[in-house]
C-alpha cells in the first residue's frame, strides 16, 4: 500500500490490542464483536481485498494474510506490523479440523486482560493437546462453532452452550 492511500485510512475509532499470545482470528474476532458485525463484514470493510478462503474452522483458523492487507489492518488498529505478523497462522497449520482444542481456563481467565477472553495462537498448532500453563489436557469445541459463529462474543456463548451440553449429558450419563 503506498504511503499516501495508507495515509487516507481512517483508524478504527476503538480496536483491542492483540495480546502477545493471541491467535490473529480470534483478535480479528475480537474486533469484530467490538463493533458488532461478522467477522466477514469486518473484512469486507476494512481489506481491499477478498476474504481469503477459510476451512472448517472459519476465521479461528485464518489464514497468512497478505502484506497488503497486514498494513491496512495495523493502520486501523494503530498497531506495529510485527504485532500483527507474530500472531499470523502458520500455512502448516492450515488443516480442516473437526475439533479446536482449548484450555477453558486460559480463554476466559486472560492474565493480560481479565476482561478480555482471548484464543490462543498456540491452540491452533494440529499437534497442541496440552496446557503450557495449566499442563491439563485441552478441552475441544466442534470447530464449525466459529464457522457458524459472526465473531468471538458469538463463538464465546456458543462454546458456554457446547460445555453446557456436554456437562448434561456427562451429568445423565452417570445417573
Amino acid at each position: 500500500m503506498s504511503v499516501e492511500s495508507q495515509s487516507s485510512v481512517a483508524p478504527w475509532p476503538i480496536a483491542p490490542r492483540p495480546f502477545y499470545e493471541e491467535a490473529f482470528g480470534g483478535w480479528l474476532g475480537r474486533v469484530a464483536a467490538r463493533y458488532q458485525v461478522s467477522v466477514a463484514m469486518l473484512w469486507e470493510m476494512s481489506a481491499s481485498e477478498p476474504l481469503p478462503l477459510l476451512g472448517t474452522a472459519g476465521w479461528i483458523l485464518f489464514p497468512p494474510i497478505s502484506q497488503a492487507a497486514l498494513q491496512r489492518f495495523a493502520t486501523l488498529g494503530r498497531l506495529d506490523e510485527d504485532r500483527l505478523r507474530h500472531i499470523q497462522t502458520p500455512s502448516a497449520w492450515l488443516i480442516n479440523p473437526r475439533c479446536m482444542p482449548y484450555c477453558f481456563r486460559c480463554l476466559v481467565l486472560n492474565d493480560a486482560d481479565v476482561s478480555a477472553p482471548r484464543w490462543k495462537h498456540e491452540w491452533l498448532e494440529p499437534t497442541a493437546e496440552f496446557c503450557s500453563v495449566h499442563h491439563t489436557l485441552l478441552e475441544t469445541v466442534p470447530a464449525s462453532v466459529f464457522r457458524l459463529s459472526g465473531h468471538f462474543a458469538a463463538a464465546l456463548r456458543a462454546i458456554g452452550r457446547y460445555r453446557e451440553m456436554r456437562k448434561f449429558k456427562d451429568y445423565r450419563r452417570l445417573r
